[in-house]
């Protein structure tokens, strides 16, 4: 295997996955508000969505999505909506009872997270990236998708660690409620902002 062909699918993986996103963002607050453990659900459905979606972007749906402007507005539309929604419940979250299971209270399930990849812009953009730059790596879609998956796995897996790691940070660092407020303010409107980077796109 060309490790030259081969570096710029990881250095791509490590850069899309570590910078700021919806995802990561999202596994921060979890990792604030419900603690390390309680986040894995989240996390694995996070995974699951990235590998579905590259897969299908192997078989060629990605491509239709792009050249299809009415379905790439419509995924954006779906996607705010659904931002703003996670952001208010960012935003409702008892930080006075960390860990409390209610309907505003708990950490995203799988099924929740994995849905989300499907009008999450930003996971589109690294399955069809990322399958176009696995291609060099073999001439078949389905290896390529396998790589692609095996990177998420891999790379992308430490940096979504270091998300949830430094959620896990504030907690410990701020305890008092009033902080832990503040702090889900904040990620919450950064969650919403995001919105705004899906229609500069």
């Amino acid at each position: 295997m060309n490790f030259e062909v081969v570096l710029p699918l990881s250095i791509f993986i490590v850069l899309s996955t570590i910078t700021p996103g919806p995802n990561n963002l999202l596994l921060t607050a979890s990792g604030l508000n419900f603690g390390f453990r309680a986040t894995i659900p989240h996390l694995f459905g996070i995974h699951c969505g990235i590998y579905s979606l590259a897969i299908l972007c192997a078989l060629g749906l990605g491509s239709v999505l792009l050249a299809e402007p009415r379905l790439v507005i419509l995924l954006k539309v779906f996607g705010s909506l659904y931002l703003a929604y996670l952001a208010w419940m960012i935003l409702g979250l008892r930080a006075d009872a960390p860990g409390v299971t209610s309907i505003n209270n708990e950490p995203l399930s799988v099924r929740q997270a994995f849905v989300f990849q499907f009008s999450n812009p930003k996971a589109w953009f690294m399955a069809t990236t990322g399958i176009n730059l696995a291609l060099p790596i073999t001439d078949s879609m389905a290896y390529a998708a396998l790589f692609l998956c095996l990177g998420f796995a891999t790379l992308g897996l430490v940096c979504n660690f270091v998300w949830i790691g430094m959620g896990r940070i504030l907690q410990n660092a701020f305890t008092q409620p009033i902080y832990r407020r503040w702090i889900n303010a904040t990620l919450a409107l950064l969650t919403a902002l995001t919105i705004f980077m899906i229609w500069l796109a």
